[in-house]
């Protein structure tokens, strides 16, 4: 089990990012101990919500998360949230305005397992969560998810995304599929680009981070769209950054880097590996590198087996396709007093530097 050692500072703001070879989670402090937790995946140690297990190692009480965000329904995204909505009824549960709809709630349904028995992923944590809680909040371009006055500063939560045209899109895209599915199954597609994802700017008030999620680039629905909109860009330009869609290239636009970021932001992302997939490349690390020199990832998944170079290949003459299945569980961790110029960065576990 990975020791955190102790909570943040009253004036002080926190970004922490988890994440094994697959799965996505990220807790903030935004100040006086207000938390706020967005996405979730498992902690391979507790077996249980790695941001739940976070906060109970750090001492923080139920009473302090005040919004929990679901970005968007991709299993290593929401994998343990009905768990921590459960684990936290005080707090606001929030999620794409493009799940709130009555084609969206159809479409959850079909695909989240409720009328037949098996295994159910994504869309079976958001619905159990819709099932259970009485209220919902859904987050949309220009939507304000969580507002406070902490250290004497004015903290604001707003969602950048999804866009309207993204919102019409993406109902058009479920239709087509509820179309073509009689009987429930358990893993709902996963659409492409994404566009219903949430990203969060987060103002603190003197500084300012940016979350973004899985959101990909797409030129009315999309990073480009959002970048073009006078509203977010008028946004306070962000110190920190979590780069979108585990740093693919699909998920990347450089004007994110010019119009709602800093010069040399700290970023962290998340690695992604499912079966032949594995992000971020080569490429990816590159591109995110030459943005910003002070990138960091939860763990370094590797495209090479770890295991002798005699076995490996006698594994080869057998195997079309061999690689190694990472699953290396790590958190980094950004901390900020208020007013500080920088932001002091900790790795545990499997973290390092990009």
């Amino acid at each position: 089990m990975i020791d955190y050692g102790t909570p943040p500072a009253s004036n002080e703001i926190e970004v922490t990012l988890f994440g094994p070879g697959y799965g996505e989670a990220i807790a903030v402090h935004l100040g006086e101990g207000v938390w706020m937790m967005v996405d979730s995946c498992i902690d391979p140690d507790s077996k249980a919500p790695a941001s739940g297990t976070y906060l109970e190692q750090i001492g923080i009480d139920a009473s302090q998360v005040r919004a929990i965000v679901a970005s968007h329904w991709h299993d290593d995204h929401v994998r343990g949230i009905s768990q921590l909505a459960a684990k936290y009824p005080m707090a606001d549960f929030v999620f794409s305005t493009v799940l709130n709809s009555k084609e969206a709630a159809a479409f959850s349904a079909a695909y989240s397992g409720a009328s037949s028995a098996g295994l159910a992923r994504g869309s079976k944590e958001l619905f159990s969560v819709v099932q259970a809680r009485a209220t919902v909040f859904p987050a949309h371009h220009k939507s304000i998810v969580l507002q406070a006055s902490l250290n004497g500063l004015p903290v604001i939560v707003t969602a950048l995304s999804p866009l309207p045209a993204a919102y019409a899109q993406s109902l058009a895209r479920m239709a087509q599929y509820m179309a073509r599915k009689d009987d429930a199954i358990n893993h709902a597609p996963e659409f492409g680009p994404n566009m219903e994802a949430v990203v969060l700017h987060i103002d603190t008030g003197d500084d300012a981070v940016l979350l973004g999620a899985d959101l990909e680039e797409h030129q009315t629905c999309g990073w480009s769209a959002v970048v073009n909109d006078r509203w977010s860009g008028d946004r306070r330009p962000a110190t920190t950054y979590k780069v979108a869609h585990h740093g693919s290239y699909t998920g990347d636009c450089p004007q994110v880097w010019t119009t709602l970021l800093k010069s040399d932001p700290v970023a962290c992302l998340t690695p992604f590996t499912l079966g032949d997939l594995r992000l971020p490349t080569d490429a990816d690390k590159s591109r995110v590198r030459a943005n910003t020199p002070h990138t960091y990832i939860s763990s370094g998944a590797s495209r090479r087996p770890d295991i002798d170079n005699r076995q490996l290949k006698r594994l080869s003459d057998i195997c079309k396709k061999l690689a190694r299945v990472d699953v290396r569980f790590g958190a980094v961790r950004l901390r900020k007093r208020i007013g500080a110029p920088s932001w002091n960065v900790e790795l545990f576990g499997a973290a390092q530097p990009l």
